[in-house]
């Protein structure tokens, strides 16, 4: 950057302005006297010239843009879902994994009561169950299901039939989900 003040830039930016605008109102002195050499064409010195036609390449440019929208059309054929809501519907429903768990326990169903992220809520709510007079415990998602979400599961039970595990269930006040084992 340069150290000069706005003003100095100003004086010499005014000063070319002056310059140039004395050249271009001074004539130019013509030449004195042209001389002019005329060639005379003989037989053996003319030689015909062939006309050399440019090539037009306006074409070039619609072809680039042809080209350019129908990449774009390709592009977004592959890489975006066109559906209407009732197929994207129909694909989230496909898509919908159905929980196998693999618990080992001797009885036919559990209850799931609550879900929690952390394992310290689920141990604090299994020693509440269990004050109240309950048979539960929790288990890792992951490591009990073919889920990946880490998440930490409170059932009672087991149980041997789902009448049973109804009875225990209507004595809390929560949404559960009854599993057969």
């Amino acid at each position: 950057m340069s150290d000069k003040s706005n003003d100095e830039k100003l004086r010499i930016l005014q000063e070319r302005l002056a310059h140039i605008k004395q050249k271009q109102d001074t004539p130019v002195p013509q030449r004195q006297q042209r001389e002019e050499v005329i060639e005379v064409a003989t037989p053996e010195t003319e030689i015909p010239k062939k006309e050399i036609k440019a090539i037009s390449l306006g074409w070039l440019k619609y072809a680039v843009i042809i080209g350019g929208v129908g990449y774009g059309a390709f592009y977004a054929y592959t890489n975006f879902d066109f559906l209407s809501s009732e197929e994207v519907t129909e694909k989230i429903v496909e898509k919908e994994v159905i929980l196998k768990y693999n618990l080992n326990l001797k009885g036919d169903n559990i209850a799931i009561t609550a879900i929690f992220e952390d394992e310290n809520s689920a141990k604090a709510m299994v020693n509440d169950l269990k004050v109240k007079g309950f048979k539960c415990d929790y288990f890792f998602l992951p490591n009990k299901s073919n889920s990946t979400e880490e998440l930490y599961n409170i059932f009672i039970g087991p149980y041997e039939n789902e009448e049973e595990t109804q009875q225990w269930l209507d004595n809390l006040d929560v949404e559960s989900e009854i599993i057969k084992l």
